[in-house]
């Protein structure tokens, strides 16, 4: 879902960037709320814990789970990346790209750090 909601947001920057008219900006608009949505479902989804279910006789495996901070900051990123509020406006072009572009970057390096996690840990006690 997380890498599902990164596509959008990309297509949803494309057409608003690249594209002209009031449609491709609509839609622009539309996709990059769509995957903001995605994103942060996914992020969320980072806080649960897995259940091993028969594999353990009906217990809890011993899930890894993301902290609450690294949630939070993953969220906060997404909201900062497609809000129209920046610390430096997108209009100061190139400038005014670089702390969103930050932003995402820090974003992707996380999300792959958690995953690179997840994998390494054990599915069964």
């Amino acid at each position: 879902m997380v890498w599902v909601g990164l596509l959008f947001l990309a297509a949803g920057a494309v057409a608003i960037l690249a594209l002209h008219g009031a449609a491709a900006t609509w839609a622009g608009a539309a996709a990059l709320a769509l995957g903001a949505l995605l994103l942060i479902a996914g992020i969320l989804r980072l806080r649960r814990a897995r259940r091993a279910g028969s594999h353990t006789g009906g217990r809890e495996a011993v899930p890894y789970r993301t902290s609450k901070g690294k949630i939070a900051a993953m969220v906060i990123a997404v909201l900062y990346i497609v809000s129209p509020i920046d610390v430096i406006p997108d209009f100061l072009l190139p400038v005014g790209i670089v702390d969103d572009a930050t932003a995402l970057t820090w974003l992707l390096f996380a999300l792959g750090q958690e995953y690179t996690r997840r994998a390494r840990t054990p599915r069964h006690p």
